[in-house]
């Protein structure tokens, strides 16, 4: 059975996770991070590629899981709540750049198996959250800035409203937290989207991509942290 590392609060999240064949591990609770998104695994782990991993320090319980799955981990202890200090695992990696906000994320330059990749930068710190990655050239996202930065850089980059997703303690919440690529051919949203025509340019813009949508009837898309696929 595959893993995943997810903020388990949500039943009904946990019980499509494990329906769909993944062993949910739970996010370990953090105080380094603002607390409304205290179990997000989009804030709390960045994974470099398909071996290697960036952990906070307030995840190490979930080391022998992550290194069981054939991981190199490097622990980071430098998460502090507020929005300068907690994005700094938040950035995006694809097999040709890193798409980030240099004020804010880690210094991606001391990252050696980043050093060939070309550099991205964008204005928003939440960069991952904001962002669901269908495949290293096909991108979702509510956020203007990264929108047009994917796009001028040769990206496929669906734009979709704000404010569609849920996320307790603030205004709104992030396509890339309501959502996880299965890395199947699949991508699940943490609920439904209501509006029609939303729903249908998203469904479009998946289907361009050889991408199979899963929603979760009568649940509000609400921002979880996403899932890390071990």
């Amino acid at each position: 059975m595959r893993k995943c590392i997810v903020n388990t609060d949500d039943a009904d999240v946990v019980k499509v996770l494990w329906g769909l064949g993944l062993e949910c591990i739970p996010v370990l609770k953090s105080d380094r991070v603002s607390a409304p998104i205290c179990r997000h695994s989009d804030v709390l782990y960045q994974k470099i590629n398909s071996s290697a991993m960036i952990i906070s320090s307030c995840q190490k319980r979930n080391l022998p899981a992550i290194k069981a799955a054939g991981y190199d981990v490097c622990i980071f202890d430098g998460l502090a709540e507020g929005y300068r200090t907690e994005c700094a695992l938040n950035f995006i990696i694809n097999d040709s750049a890193v798409i980030h906000n240099p004020k804010t994320s880690a210094d991606v330059d001391k990252i050696g198996r980043l050093k060939n990749l070309k550099r991205i930068k964008v204005r928003q710190g939440y960069t991952k959250c904001s962002t669901l990655c269908l495949s290293d050239s096909a991108y979702i996202t509510d956020d203007d800035g990264i929108y047009r930065a994917l796009k001028q850089n040769g990206f496929d980059c669906l734009k979709i409203s704000k404010g569609i997703v849920a996320l307790e303690g603030y205004n709104y919440g992030f396509i890339g937290g309501a959502s996880v690529n299965l890395s199947d051919g699949r991508v699940l949203f943490f609920g439904d989207i209501p509006d029609k025509e939303e729903k249908g340019r998203v469904c479009s813009f998946l289907s361009a991509h050889n991408i199979q949508p899963l929603f979760i009837p009568g649940k509000q898309l609400t921002d979880l942290g996403s899932a890390l696929i071990l």
